[in-house]
């Protein structure tokens, strides 16, 4: 494997980026009435019924792959890892794996846990949001809580979830399994290792093609568009300063 520095690091991910974008756009402009912003469940109740089956958040690539996005996208880059350790620095696959780890704490702390409710559940709130159960404002300060209790999440700034995992991952992918699984070894491989290579690299590029796809019905069926591309913002946030200032970026 070439060293990481002298590879070609952004260009991947930053061409990936232009239809990845491109879905977001489309799927906004064609979205069939564009809505005030609403949470990704208020939207789907407010969308007409029978639109398309993928006006349906529980759609099922949405159920079996967007919403576990990133462990999907975790057991490739652990599948990749594994398949090319032996071909580079001890030092270079210890970069790669603290890579992993800050943008699982990206997403952990945007989505999941941030000394409490997420940072994404923290600004809706900020901005005005609230749950509501049978139409009475309820104290609930995180999206899964609220659900968990029946409530409607919808007031503020709903940041599309959806939008920051699916770019997020994706750019990952890109960055941490398509760059160096395309980068030729440093020694001959086994025609089992090769297979193993060009298999992981063949479903991480499906996998981001259906990151794509969904990007798209997202922007098209749900969320308001500020939302979308807020979202959109979130999940390029990580990316940019970690893998394009300067000559390769942070931890290159």
């Amino acid at each position: 494997m070439l060293p990481s520095r002298t590879r070609p690091r952004p260009r991947l991910a930053a061409a990936l980026l232009v239809p990845l974008l491109a879905a977001v756009l489309l799927g906004i402009a064609s979205s069939p009435a564009r809505r005030p912003p609403l949470s990704s469940e208020a939207s789907a109740l407010a969308a007409p019924p029978l639109v398309s089956v993928w006006a349906n958040r529980r759609n099922p690539l949405n159920s079996y792959f967007a919403k576990f996005a990133w462990a999907w996208t975790s057991a490739l880059f652990a599948a990749a890892f594994a398949a090319s350790t032996r071909s580079r620095p001890a030092a270079a696959s210890a970069l790669h794996a603290v890579r992993y780890v800050l943008a699982t704490l990206y997403w952990l702390a945007a989505v999941r846990w941030f000394f409490g409710p997420p940072l994404l559940d923290r600004l809706f709130v900020a901005t005005g949001g609230e749950c509501s159960l049978a139409s009475t404002p309820a104290p609930f300060a995180s999206q899964s809580a609220c659900r968990s209790a029946g409530g409607l999440w919808a007031g503020g700034h709903d940041i599309s979830g959806h939008c920051f995992l699916l770019l997020h991952s994706a750019l990952f992918l890109a960055e941490e399994v398509l760059v160096p699984l395309r980068a030729p070894p440093t020694a001959p491989l086994s025609r089992s290792a090769a297979i193993v290579r060009y298999a992981i690299t063949a479903a991480a590029a499906a996998l981001v093609c259906v990151w794509g796809f969904l990007l798209f019905f997202t922007a098209k069926y749900f969320h308001g568009a500020s939302e979308v591309l807020s979202g959109s913002l979130a999940g390029v946030a990580f990316w940019a300063p970690l893998y394009c200032l300067g000559s390769g970026g942070i931890l290159a």
